[in-house]
Formats: structure tokens, C-alpha cells, sequence
């Protein structure tokens, strides 16, 4: 018996632990248990699933990464290698699935950012008489063995660190590069960052790993540089969106071992550790699920036939759906890939974002009276919340939103042993179509034995009567399933799903009873409806259209959009 109970619905060998970075960062919104058993790489379900088919290659990262050993380790010319990503559809002759084209474009982008980064950084280390760091495509895991298994149930434990590794010839320094799909990160978590500095000075040269534990590299097989523990290490941030690099952390052997003594060494043990099963994103890829008591199921969810190909278990959210109805090759890039969008947020995003913030502030602290009884900002044609920040016009809607927030605010008069959620994360699952639900509401609380789920969102139009209230917002649609599901339970006469709509001067209220069957139905018709076609799609094409094309967040690696507005934008006569 261990201090880790093996989840039910699992097998397998629990006496290897291995933890990355990852782990390090200690996601809040991620299961524990979800992670604790990723963490045993041995541990896997039982009875073992069906393996899945993977159409496209949904690792964001891996054309690029292979591209770049290519270029960096066989030194092939970096156009021979762009010719091959287009001519392989990013496989580069790896056995696995090929890649949409908008991340093969978008790869190929990231290529010479990637490599004017790296000149410039030897550049100035050249400039500074420091040792030349060069590519190297070893592995680096810290690994500990034991005698006997711990309480854990561990016997061999090892810290990887997925990066980009560098290493001076006469083994002098290392440099691990940690690649952000984005601009380049400001910084990452301490825990993190302390964990891939240890990863740098200590961990081996190791190979395998898949299914089994890592082995190390026996000395002769790499020169004494690459096999040598360095002197210092250095970690570098990079941004694949705007080719930005920052150095993290730059220290010497003993200060990466005090480094990660002091702000690594026990998070990674409290993820080892914990088995507390939260519901959420992570079910997606849990291996323990089969046996998972929390995570409510409910067969027909959706009234959907199940996909005629088994590519594994998806998850799917309202944000989702409507990104897929827009266009396919969208929410793959976006919201799948999560490429990331550098133009500027247009403004009346931005406002609502700043104007979500306040409230989710606001909520938090859970005033006495609610938001009534507090005051808005104290100049409305400037105010910040969150990281957003409005002025002028935008700044001044906003407020005039909040003001109108105030008259509905569902705290105002709320009893002490109420519960009050903000941005809660919540998850239910299908089990004939092998789907996690995902929902994050803006609120909930409970009241009088029920739950109420709140739904705040700001809008520059007014609500049409045309549109069924479900099909125009299908988070209250995946609000009346999970409520009906019982995914928080509580009396479900005494619940219900609301929107608050917000303008500057106005604002529009409905409720929808989730204990109502043809409330529900009417609900899973419309979940279903969006989601019927994403459910049997394999290649997410590109669909144009000028409402979805016009600003799209994934235009600039999407050739099929382009062509379409550069061809609407010429007269007819002229084509």
C-alpha cells in the first residue's frame, strides 16, 4: 500500500515518476490526479482504449522542432527544409500524421525568427568572450534511482525538460531554450523556471523514455562537451510570434541545485502527491478516467451519432463550437493549435475583457449589497481592470455597462452560506460519443437550494427577436445541459440559467429552467446542431466568407482566406 492510491479503471507499473515542466508550472485550472498520474508514465488505463487515429498533427510544436534539428544538427539548408515541411505535409519523412496547411505556413514563418534569434544571441556572446553554446539533440533528464520503493511506491524518478538544448564544446555551459507560441513570455513561473535550470546543469544525456525509463548515454558515446555536467547554464525564453528572446535565469551548478531546492522541489512533490479529482480541461487526455467517480457522465448528452472514425476522446466548449460554425480551419489553428493572433484586440473586445475583469473582481470579494454598493470607476473615460486598460469612448460604454450591471447583479442580498464561483471551471462527459463538455460560466452561486449560472456579456447591439435566445449564445445552452446533467447538483427546480446583456445605457435579462424537458431538449438540439458537422470533421478546410474572413485571428497562416478577400476586393469586371 502507497501514499498514492492507484485511481480505479487503471493498470500498469507506478514505481516510475517523472515530472516536467509541466508539472512545474502547476496549472490551478488542472486536475491533480489528472496530473499525478501523468506524472507515472507507466500507469494506463484499463481495459487499454482503442488507438486512435490522429488525422492531423494537433502538437503544435513538432513540425517546427523537427525542422529545426534538421537545420541545426544535419546542417541542411534551412530552404531545403521548407521545401520538404510543403512537400511532406510536416511529417519531414517522421512516421505520424500530416499538418494542416495553416501550421506548415505558420511554421514556416517561425523558421528564420527562430534562427536570426540564436545568431544574435552567440553573436553577443562571441562580442562578450564567452564559449559558443552549439545544438545538440540529447535528451537531458535528472534521474534518481532508489534501493527500494519509497511510500510513494517510486523506484526511479526523473525530470525531463522539453526545450531546445545548447551545449559548449568543452562542456563549459548549456543553454536550454523554451519556446512560447506567442510573444515572448515576460516570465514564466518561478517553480518553472527553477526546474529547467536544474533539468540544464544536471540532467544526463539520456535516450528512450517511451514506455519505458530513460537510458543514459554510456561515456565514449559523446564527446567529453556534451557528457561533461556544465559550469553554467543559461534559460532563454523565445517567442515564435514576434522572434523576441530573453535570457531567464543565467546560473552556475550550485546555484541551479539552491534554485530548485528553494522554488521547485515542492511543487513537483505536492503534484506527485495529490490524487484530488477536479473536473475540468484535463479530462480530455486523463488516463484515469474510466474510473473517475467526480466527473459526471450522461449518455446523450448530445443526440449525436458517434463519429465514424475513433480519433480519441475531444473536448468541446461553447467558444469552441461557435469558432467552428465561423470556419473549420479557425478553430483548429485557434482554438485546437492555439496559434497565436499578434493584431491588435479590435476595441470593443478589449472592453469587454476590461469590463468582465471589474466584475470578476468584484465577485470575488463578494460585497455586502452586491455590486450596487460599490462605486464605478472614478473616471469613466479612463479605467483600468485586469491587464486591460480603456479610455475615451470604449472607457466610458464600459462604465455605463457597469452602472447597468449593478441593477442585476445577483449578489446584491445573498446569504452568508451561500456559494459563490467565479470563472469556475466545469467539465461533464459523454461516454457514447467519447466527449468532455467544457464550460467556464462568468458566475455561480447558489440560492435557496438550487444553482443559479450567470452569464454576462456586453454587446453593442440589441438582442433579435429572430434568432432563438439558445442558438445566439450556446454557453446557455451547455449551461442548461450541465445543470440538467446534475454536474453541481442541488435542487434543479430551484435553478436556473440567466444572461445579462450589457449596453451603455440598457441592459437585457433572460432565465431559461433547466428543470424543464423541453428546455433541455431544445438545448441539446442546438449543442447538437453546432456540433454535427465538427464531429465528423477530419481536415478542417479553410471555408471563406467576408463576415468570417474579415479580422480573423488565424488569417495571416490561412492561404485560402487571403486569396478570398484579395479576389472580392477586385471589381467583377476586372476579374
Amino acid at each position: 500500500m502507497t501514499d498514492w492510491p492507484r485511481p480505479a479503471g487503471t493498470a500498469g507499473d507506478i514505481s516510475l515518476i517523472r515530472t516536467n515542466l509541466g508539472a512545474a508550472r502547476a496549472d490551478p485550472r488542472d486536475c491533480p490526479l489528472a496530473r499525478s498520474a501523468k506524472a507515472r508514465p507507466l500507469l494506463h488505463p484499463e481495459p487499454s482504449p482503442p488507438w486512435p487515429e490522429k488525422p492531423l498533427e494537433n502538437f503544435t510544436l513538432r513540425v517546427l522542432m523537427d525542422a529545426l534539428d534538421m537545420i541545426e544538427c544535419d546542417r541542411l539548408p534551412a530552404e531545403l527544409v521548407t521545401e520538404r515541411i510543403w512537400l511532406t505535409w510536416g511529417t519531414l519523412g517522421r512516421y505520424g500524421p500530416p499538418a494542416h496547411p495553416g501550421l506548415l505556413a505558420w511554421t514556416i514563418a517561425v523558421i528564420p525568427l527562430y534562427l536570426a534569434a540564436r545568431e544574435a544571441d552567440q553573436r553577443s556572446r562571441r562580442l562578450a568572450g564567452a564559449p559558443l553554446t552549439l545544438p545538440v539533440r540529447d535528451e537531458w533528464v535528472v534521474q534518481d534511482k532508489l534501493s527500494q520503493p519509497d511510500a510513494r511506491g517510486g523506484l526511479i524518478y526523473e525530470q525531463t525538460a522539453w526545450g531546445r538544448r545548447y551545449a559548449a564544446l568543452d562542456g563549459s555551459a548549456r543553454d536550454l531554450w523554451l519556446l512560447s507560441f506567442g510573444a515572448a513570455k515576460e516570465d514564466r513561473p518561478d517553480p518553472e523556471k527553477a526546474a529547467a535550470a536544474y533539468n540544464a546543469a544536471c540532467g544526463r544525456p539520456c535516450t528512450g523514455g517511451r514506455g519505458a525509463q530513460y537510458d543514459p548515454v554510456q561515456d565514449g558515446e559523446l564527446h567529453a562537451g556534451r557528457m561533461a555536467f556544465p559550469g553554467h547554464v543559461r534559460v532563454i525564453e523565445f517567442g515564435c510570434g514576434d522572434g523576441a528572446f530573453r535570457q531567464l535565469l543565467e546560473l552556475d551548478q550550485q546555484e541551479a541545485g539552491q534554485k530548485y531546492a528553494a522554488d521547485a522541489r515542492l511543487v513537483l512533490a505536492r503534484v506527485v502527491d495529490d490524487s484530488r479529482a477536479v473536473p475540468g480541461s484535463s479530462c480530455a487526455d486523463c488516463k484515469v478516467l474510466a474510473g473517475c467517480t467526480t466527473l459526471v457522465r450522461g449518455m446523450d448528452l448530445l443526440p449525436l451519432a458517434p463519429p465514424a472514425r475513433h480519433t480519441g476522446r475531444r473536448s468541446i466548449s461553447a467558444s469552441d463550437l461557435r469558432a467552428y460554425k465561423d470556419c473549420p480551419a479557425k478553430y483548429h489553428l485557434m482554438r485546437q493549435l492555439k496559434l497565436p493572433d499578434l493584431r491588435p484586440e479590435r476595441p470593443e473586445i478589449t472592453r469587454g475583457r476590461a469590463v468582465d475583469a471589474w466584475l470578476n473582481d468584484r465577485h470575488l470579494a463578494r460585497p455586502e449589497g452586491g455590486c450596487r454598493a460599490l462605486p464605478g470607476p472614478a473616471d469613466p473615460s479612463s479605467w483600468s481592470a485586469g491587464k486591460w486598460r480603456l479610455s475615451g469612448q470604449e472607457a466610458e460604454d464600459g462604465a455605463g455597462m457597469l452602472a447597468q450591471h449593478a441593477f442585476v447583479c445577483p449578489l446584491e442580498g445573498i446569504e452568508d452560506h451561500e456559494r459563490v464561483l467565479v470563472q469556475h471551471q466545469l467539465a461533464c462527459y459523454d461516454p457514447g460519443l467519447d466527449l468532455v463538455i467544457i464550460a467556464v460560466p462568468d458566475l455561480l452561486h447558489t440560492r435557496g437550494g438550487g444553482w443559479v449560472w450567470r452569464e454576462t456579456k456586453t454587446a453593442s447591439s440589441r438582442l433579435w427577436e429572430g434568432e432563438p435566445l439558445l442558438r445566439r449564445y450556446p454557453q446557455l445552452a451547455v449551461g442548461v445541459v450541465m445543470l440538467a446533467a446534475g454536474v453541481l447538483g442541488g435542487d434543479l427546480a430551484r435553478s436556473r440559467v440567466e444572461l445579462e446583456l450589457l449596453h451603455a445605457d440598457d441592459l437585457a435579462f433572460e432565465e431559461l429552467d433547466p428543470s424543464r424537458p423541453r428546455v433541455v431538449t431544445e438545448a441539446r438540439e442546438v449543442l447538437a446542431e453546432f456540433a454535427r458537422p465538427w464531429i465528423e470533421d477530419y481536415s478542417f478546410r479553410a471555408a471563406p466568407t467576408k463576415r468570417s474572413c474579415h479580422d480573423c485571428e488565424a488569417l495571416d497562416w490561412c492561404q485560402p482566406g487571403r486569396d478570398f478577400l484579395t479576389a472580392d476586393s477586385v471589381p467583377a469586371e476586372e476579374r
